[in-house]
């Protein structure tokens, strides 16, 4: 069967701008539910219980329908995928059904494998849902055509899906604008006092079911006519040859600059690039699978010279990515960032050289191979989550031996004052695992245990603070590199300081510039500050006009906290680190700093600015 466009005048005479009559709106769904009518199910129940889940801010214990909401995410590709590969096979009514009772009963395991009280519990089930949800995805544009069909039809069905997809997402958009307008007025003019939380319900409403429905309806079901179909959306080609293609040059230009910088510089490159050279791939790729059919046009000669030059530059730029992904593996193990990159990384240059190298550059092997790889990663000892967790535990154990905490199997409190570089390993490991994991893998070192009580602190184990006080070493909470030179340090302000020794004292005083001498309100002191910031300067008013003073250097100290802990965000320093003292005969003074903000500018560290905390004592004389 061979699908031909139709005459313009038919088209004109036909009014394609004419609205859809009611009944043709309910004909049309009532035809989407005959024929995805578990899809239609699984969107309706899984979206009442997100709604449920939203009216009650969240369930104070554990509860099954959290369990529902994610086997429903999962549920809606996997049923679609069933459905089209029965209907493109011919498989009759028995056999039809068992497929689908077949992914019912793999949706309800999944639901099994998702704890009940998923809100105290570690986010690797929201990370295996994301990757799951990925691989069915892909699963949906290649089901129907797996050992049946060709190159074309595949590209058919998926263009059909990748505009409905995008029309969904429009009028979803707009519907929910107008709709949150109507909510506003209602609330504003009526005062029927609508809560916030509607509007998230009114969100999850539409894309669960008016979103799923509405792209349901424009899934092609006219298989036999897929293979001989010629038409190509103008506006397709618009979209790639000038948004995606433009992109793809910019990326490209970004990125061999940062190449012949690394070869001038001869230094590492920086772990961030692998974001820009996934960006490219993935943008470049895209632009040539919607250009495909175009490609041996006479008037697209430029697309096959894109098409044959992509992957040839692609290339160096995936061994400059591997040694960024080298680099950060060797100093901080693998995470599952780390390892997704890492396999998207081997992806692309597996990707490259069947292009490169095969005469039948079948398209079907992106979203299928991508497919297959997320299902083989979101499970077992070789899986993204196992060899994690594994790599940072391994890390863990060495840094603790290394320092004798870990004797002979079994934690004990540091013999010695750990190191701030291992301090931070320390801390940023057990963050991961507190935030991904858990800690069953490291349970067996300690004679204590930690989990905690879920319901009361919202978590299944204890704060990585408190496993790090077990150890004896100071916790450092969320650091990460400082922009450019520039080092970052914030006390932990709900460590109390030690005041007795004090008789006064001066609260969370700011300095950001040169401060000349100024009397302080009901403090019987005066403050100075240098041009350079480098010297605060405690002045004793008197009465009979004698100013004497107590200075205090701050440019050393600031010298000895970055090469310390150089560039650098560091929170919850333990407040006696970010202090000093000084006395003479006249005054006694001890600096707590709140917060440092200091950058080295050559062989200078310069202090920018900092908050203070200033207990003084005047000596009697």
């Amino acid at each position: 069967m061979r699908l031909r466009r139709k005459p313009i005048n038919q088209l004109t005479n036909k009014c394609p701008m004419k609205l859809p009559s009611i009944q043709q709106v309910i004909q049309e769904s009532s035809r989407t539910i005959r024929r995805f009518p578990l899809v239609i199910a699984n969107a309706v129940v899984g979206t009442s219980v997100a709604l449920a889940l939203i009216d009650y801010e969240g369930p104070p214990g554990p509860t099954v329908l959290f369990k529902i909401v994610f086997a429903a995410i999962l549920g809606i590709p996997l049923l679609i995928s069933v459905t089209v590969i029965a209907e493109k096979r011919k498989w009759g009514g028995g056999l039809a059904l068992l497929g689908q009772a077949i992914a019912v009963v793999l949706l309800v395991g999944y639901a099994f494998s998702v704890p009940s009280d998923l809100q105290a519990a570690p986010n690797i089930y929201l990370i295996r849902l994301l990757i799951l949800a990925a691989a069915l995805h892909f699963f949906v544009a290649v089901a129907p055509f797996i050992g049946a069909g060709g190159i074309n039809g595949f590209w058919q069905y998926n263009k059909a899906l990748f505009l409905r997809v995008f029309t969904a997402l429009l009028f979803t958009c707009v519907l929910f604008a107008g709709l949150s307008l109507a909510l506003a007025a209602l609330d504003h003019l009526f005062g029927m006092n609508i809560a916030g939380k509607r509007y998230a319900e009114l969100w999850v409403l539409l894309v669960g079911i008016f979103t799923t429905w509405f792209f349901l309806a424009g899934v092609p079901e006219e298989w036999e006519g897929l293979e001989s179909l010629d038409e190509y959306p103008k506006g397709l080609k618009v979209f790639a040859q000038y948004i995606l293609v433009p992109l793809v040059l910019v990326y490209l230009v970004i990125l061999y600059a940062y190449l012949a910088k690394i070869l001038i510089d001869w230094n590492w490159p920086e772990g961030w690039v692998g974001r820009l050279v996934l960006g490219f791939s993935g943008t470049g790729i895209l632009a040539l699978l919607l250009l495909h059919p175009i490609r041996d046009r006479v008037e697209n000669v430029w697309i096959r010279n894109i098409s044959r030059w992509l992957y040839f530059v692609l290339i160096p730029l995936l061994v400059m990515l591997f040694l960024a992904q080298w680099r950060r593996l060797t100093e901080y193990g693998l995470t599952e960032g780390r390892y997704i990159g890492i396999v998207c990384n081997i992806w692309l240059a597996a990707i490259a050289v069947y292009f490169i190298f095969s005469r039948k550059r079948n398209i079907i092997i992106i979203p299928g191979s991508l497919c297959i790889l997320a299902l083989a990663i979101s499970f077992g000892p070789w899986g993204v989550f196992s060899i994690s967790e594994g790599s940072q535990v391994k890390r863990l154990r060495a840094i603790l031996t290394e320092n004798s905490i870990l004797v002979n199997g079994g934690v004990r409190k540091a013999p010695a004052p750990v190191s701030f570089e291992n301090s931070k390993q320390i801390s940023s490991i057990l963050q991961y695992l507190h935030e991904i994991h858990g800690y069953e893998k490291i349970q067996p070192w300690f004679g204590e245990s930690l989990r905690t009580d879920s319901s009361a602190t919202g978590s299944w184990y204890k704060e990585p603070a408190l496993v790090a006080s077990i150890m004896g070493v100071e916790y450092v909470s969320l650091w990460y590199g400082g922009s450019g030179n520039t080092l970052i340090l914030n006390a932990d302000q709900s460590i109390p300081i030690d005041i007795e020794a004090y008789a006064r004292m001066i609260r969370s005083k700011s300095f950001y510039t040169p401060v000349q001498p100024k009397e302080l309100a009901k403090h019987d002191v005066e403050i100075n500050v240098s041009r350079e910031m480098d010297t605060l300067t405690v002045i004793l008013a008197r009465g009979g006009g004698s100013r004497d003073s107590l200075p205090i250097e701050l440019g050393s100290f600031a010298e000895r906290l970055y090469k310390e802990y150089g560039n650098a965000t560091i929170n919850n320093l333990a407040p006696e680190k970010l202090s000093l003292s000084a006395s003479n005969e006249f005054l006694k003074v001890k600096l707590y700093l709140q917060r440092l903000q200091l950058r080295k500018e050559g062989e200078k560290v310069r202090l920018l600015n900092y908050d203070a905390d200033i207990l003084y004592t005047v000596l009697e004389n």
